[in-house]
């Protein structure tokens, strides 16, 4: 059975775990035996099934796993998990409700663009201006572009889009998408993302890609300008033709003309365990 990059780090980590609780028993720092780590196993496997979307049994698997380890690692059962747990909840559903009444103060420039109600919309604002009829035979994608034009002639800027995930892949390659200002958060697990598929619908769209434990990967058309910032804790790093590897990497690069260019993409990707790849395509 091929295994995932995500599963060959884990697996790595366990085997790092391992061989530092052992060295520290063998100078009677702690007492460490192989047994201790088998908790990790239903974490393991708690993991593999939340990846193939079997959430319930994969996050009883993982929530036990951890249970039962710092019972046994820190001895931390339940009665202190809730004691903890209790106040954490008080002050994310008060954060929220803060939040939320900051939400509704604010005005409603940045409601959802929706291929219904926000072409209608900014189609309208074209129509009022130009005092003329709407296109009923043009090119659909040419309406489109010149309604995102009228948008943000009108001061009103396209809506902040937000994926998250903690464990799993995230691929956006299939299909077209629209970019504008996307923002990607994964916990362990790889990304994807293929800007050939993507319709800028601003003149600068803003990409940002963060995670914690697995593999990033964008491929970037050679015809479309764009500015990369990478920081990678632990890993490998490559941006088109630079390559880095090891401890603490980071690196800045600018398409040629970039600032004159029409449609440009800015580029951040940060991740603390794993590979970033920015590729030509």
């Amino acid at each position: 059975m091929k295994l995932s990059r995500v599963h060959k780090m884990l697996a790595g980590v366990l085997i790092i775990l391992t061989g530092i609780g052992l060295f520290l028993d063998s100078l009677h720092i702690i007492s460490f035996g192989l047994f201790d780590l088998w908790p990790m196993v239903l974490v393991y496997f708690g993991v593999r099934l939340w990846g193939q979307n079997k959430r319930i049994g994969g996050g009883i698997l993982f929530g036990l796993g951890i249970i039962i380890a710092l019972e046994m690692w820190f001895g931390i059962g339940i009665d202190d998990l809730f004691q903890l747990v209790i106040p954490i909840l008080f002050v994310y559903f008060g954060f929220r409700l803060i939040r939320g009444k900051t939400r509704e103060k604010e005005p409603r420039v940045g409601k959802k663009f929706t291929p219904g109600e926000g072409e209608a919309s900014a189609g309208a604002a074209m129509r009022e201006e130009q005092d003329v009829p709407g296109p009923m035979s043009e090119d659909p994608a040419k309406i489109l572009e010149k309604e995102n034009t009228a948008i943000l002639h009108h001061g009103k800027s396209l809506p902040k889009d937000s994926r998250s995930s903690l464990i799993g892949d995230f691929h956006l390659t299939s299909g077209r998408f629209e970019l504008s200002h996307l923002q990607v958060w994964h916990g362990i697990g790889d990304v994807v993302i293929d800007l050939s598929r993507a319709m800028l619908m601003q003149e600068e769209a803003q990409l940002t890609v963060e995670g914690w434990i697995g593999d990033v990967t964008i491929y970037v058309p050679v015809d479309l300008p764009v500015s990369v910032s990478a920081d990678l804790s632990v890993g490998d790093l490559e941006v088109f033709s630079n390559r880095q590897g090891g401890i603490n990497r980071s690196i800045m690069i600018r398409s040629d003309h970039y600032d004159l260019a029409v449609h440009k993409v800015n580029l951040h990707i940060s991740l603390l365990v794993g590979d970033i790849k920015v590729k030509y395509i």
